[in-house]
């Protein structure tokens, strides 16, 4: 092969090398750039629903109820209000109670509030509660630490293998491990027991 020839290829070879690394650049890198974008702007949606500047994302909160039962509580993204930083507004809550004797009690919601002091918490929308083969369905949820109280009202559907039932709302005592069905307008709860 003559000097030429081997010069030629050299060059085509240098030429396809930059049209490769120019293509890399522009494309390659533009599509990366773009992709946060969406990201930001997704977690900004999120964010406007808190009304609030001070955010931590994929925060965990641990710690002993009234009764010495252990939590997790858990949040895709929270935020606070500096006039109120015991209040921690929270969206994508999941909070998992393990109680002394062994059972563990799990609750999810969309949005709610922690209160860091009290440790009192609060679900809201498509509020689901997970114990064993027992699951309850409602609108919201409030966990009162001090008066050792769950609160689930709003639409509730309770399953299990005993059963459904459908309340307006059901108080449940930690202490005591009781259950109270309400409903509004003196109607009569309705449970349905499977033999």
């Amino acid at each position: 092969m003559s000097y030429r020839k081997k010069r030629l290829i050299f060059i085509q070879t240098v030429l396809f090398l930059a049209a490769l690394l120019l293509l890399y650049i522009f494309y390659y890198q533009d599509n990366v750039s773009k992709q946060p974008i969406v990201k930001v702007k997704t977690e900004n949606e999120n964010l406007e629903k808190l009304g609030e500047s001070n955010f931590f994302e994929d925060i965990e909160y641990k710690g002993i109820d009234a009764n010495g039962n252990r939590y997790l509580l858990k949040s895709k993204i929270a935020s606070f209000d500096e006039k109120s930083p015991e209040l921690v507004n929270m969206i994508g809550m999941n909070a998992t109670f393990y109680f002394k004797d062994g059972t563990i009690l799990e609750i999810t919601g969309k949005t709610g509030m922690y209160n860091n002091k009290t440790n009192d918490m609060q679900f809201r929308e498509d509020v689901k509660v997970e114990q064993a083969e027992n699951r309850i369905f409602a609108d919201n949820l409030d966990y009162f630490n001090l008066k050792k109280l769950i609160k689930v009202y709003g639409n509730v559907i309770g399953k299990s293998l005993d059963g459904n039932f459908y309340s307006d709302i059901l108080n449940l005592n930690i202490d005591t491990q009781s259950v109270d069905f309400l409903m509004n307008n003196n109607e009569q709860v309705k449970i349905n027991l499977t033999k």
